[in-house]
């Protein structure tokens, strides 16, 4: 199968193909109900021969038990294959994401893509039990059925298919005006969604802000988008069982009429047309839950179009067809670069960046909010890739690499620092799986960590919540530089991530990183331009281009922008 979601079946192909064949088996026995009930009334009842009636009761008796033993264990395999499917679906779609880059996150957006792995799978998974259960099956037992009142009465079994035609005709129109309004209705769960993230995420800040009124109304407006669009659809399929009783009555009323006139004129028996009537009623049960059904597949169209649009798509950066998997040494050069958000238009938010930082040098970068300054270092580790020109890492583009080996060698630490549910060991042990208690302790101890763990009651052992949230911000940020350390990267970018430290602990961590990790590369973008003051270079970044580059002395000396940063006049 091509298809990305139908390829999720994997192996539960055999329950597949095993649901529909039981569930069809199921519906063949119910089918010829019915007509038993014909013998037992000819025969039985109307000839006055009770071994008849007990006969043909017993063959009744045995056809509803293989009814309900075929559906039972179909209901059981199909409830195996769509939990399956949904599974599969899940680990496929996080594998995807965990390919994406930051330019794919983006254009998805994190709420999007937590409605497609939870939402949107339940509907597919929801929808593969009633496809599995009801649409080989109940058509199977429709066409059999009124088979069967052709050898009851060939002219009757018209109406029948009439009242079918007229059911069909009205469901498909139903299916083409619901399915643009679920597409619309899943979009909107996106912006739902988004709004109860970020309300969570930042509940600190609308609590101390007393906002919590204000973001009750915000999350209104698309809450109550959501709601009218089901009002909407459920109106239209609020028409489903009048419909359903229309046709049913026009049925039973011209079944009742033309059969009494068989039955006057001999042309039809009294348990002929008891049959043809239960067929009627099996007919149209059948077709109502068919109706339901196409209505949940014609929902989850939506769904179906939103997971494949995820499982196909593929990621912006990718690895060359021979990825280089060793890197020379830590220095980084930016060869004519510039670079811009998104895979269209728009302006570039870095211009013409000419740069090289040798090995070992600890690097500052300073300038002011929107000047591109993290933007540029994202390019480094291939958070995202360049527009124009080329970044270079050892003396290759960053294109040639593999991911693993640049992951290897760089290690990135950000302002909004991510910390895991679990202890103090496990999230530094996110930086290297097999590192030891003691390469843990030393990294802690250069990111100024070792001192409140060593305050702990479990020390490392010491349970973090999620997201950190038993720590201080001055806390996580050091545990998060820890984590990083623990890695031995070669190339260590430090993107505002000491902004929650004292000054003093700050200038600590500074000098042990330039004192005991000489060889690498150290990458630093601040707000205190104070910190950098003995970095062997100063990089001065305005509206995404190179205002100044070199040490502390020569930019006071020659660059304006700098000399107002430092309060120099």
């Amino acid at each position: 199968m091509k298809n990305p979601v139908f390829n999720q079946i994997k192996q539960y192909r055999n329950v597949f193909i095993l649901t529909p064949v039981l569930m069809i088996i199921s519906g063949i026995l119910e089918t010829m109900i019915p007509l038993i009930t014909t013998h037992i009334i000819d025969d039985g009842i109307s000839a006055g021969d009770m071994n008849a009636v007990f006969y043909w009761g017993k063959i009744m008796l045995v056809l509803a038990l293989g009814t309900l033993i075929f559906a039972f264990f179909g209901y059981l395999t199909s409830a195996k294959a769509s939990s399956g499917l949904a599974a599969n679906l899940r680990e496929a779609v996080f594998e995807k994401i965990q390919s994406f880059s930051f330019a794919d996150l983006d254009r998805f957006g994190v709420a999007s893509l937590v409605t497609r792995t939870m939402t949107d799978v339940t509907n597919i998974q929801n929808t593969a039990q009633t496809v599995l259960t009801s649409f080989f099956r109940t058509p199977v037992a429709v066409i059999y059925a009124l088979y069967l009142t052709t050898t009851l009465n060939r002219r009757l079994s018209f109406i029948l298919l009439i009242g079918v035609l007229i059911i069909t005709v009205f469901l498909s129109l139903i299916i083409r005006i619901t399915v643009p309004i679920y597409q619309k209705v899943y979009g909107e769960y996106d912006r739902l969604n988004g709004r109860i993230q970020e309300n969570v995420t930042g509940i600190r800040i609308v609590k101390s802000f007393v906002r919590e009124k204000d973001e009750s109304e915000s999350f209104d407006e698309p809450a109550a988008s959501v709601r009218q669009g089901f009002i909407k659809v459920e109106k239209l399929q609020a028409l489903n069982n009048p419909v359903m009783m229309i046709a049913l009555e026009f049925c039973f009323v011209g079944i009742s009429w033309i059969g009494a006139r068989y039955i006057s004129a001999g042309d039809m028996t009294t348990g002929d047309l008891a049959g043809f009537i239960n067929y009627a009623f099996q007919i149209m049960t059948y077709i109502s839950t068919l109706v339901l059904s196409f209505v949940q597949v014609s929902a989850s169209f939506a769904s179906f179009a939103r997971v494949r649009e995820v499982l196909i798509t593929e990621p912006s950066i990718k690895e060359a067809d021979e990825p280089v998997a060793s890197i020379q040494d830590n220095s980084v050069e930016f060869d004519h670069v510039s670079f811009r958000y998104g895979r269209g238009g728009g302006l570039n938010v870095l211009d013409d960046i000419c740069l090289k930082f040798a090995p070992g040098e600890m690097i500052g970068i300073v300038g002011a909010t929107g000047s591109s300054k993290s933007s540029l270092v994202n390019l480094i580790s291939r958070l995202y890739d360049v527009t124009e020109g080329s970044v270079k890492v050892g003396g290759k583009d960053v294109r040639e690499y593999s991911m693993a080996a640049l992951s290897d060698r760089i290690a990135v630490v950000l302002q909004k620092n991510v910390l895991f549910s679990g202890t103090i060991m496990d999230n530094l042990r996110w930086g290297r799986k097999d590192a030891g208690y003691d390469e843990c302790s030393k990294a802690c101890a250069m990111a100024c960590a070792d001192t409140f763990i060593e305050e702990k009651e479990n020390k490392y052992d010491e349970y973090i919540e999620q997201g950190g949230s038993n720590l201080s911000g001055g806390q996580r940020q050091r545990l998060c530089l820890a984590r990083a350390l623990v890695r031995k990267p070669g190339i260590l970018i430090l993107d505002d991530a000491l902004s929650a430290l004292d000054n003093e602990t700050e200038a600590r961590i500074l000098h042990s990183l330039k004192t005991d990790m000489p060889d690498v590369t150290k990458i630093l973008i601040t707000q205190r331009v104070a910190s950098i003051h003995d970095a062997d270079k100063i990089l001065v970044m305005d509206k995404g281009r190179v205002n100044g580059f070199g040490t502390h002395e020569d930019l006071i000396k020659t660059n304006e922008i700098y000399r107002d940063l430092c309060g120099v006049s």
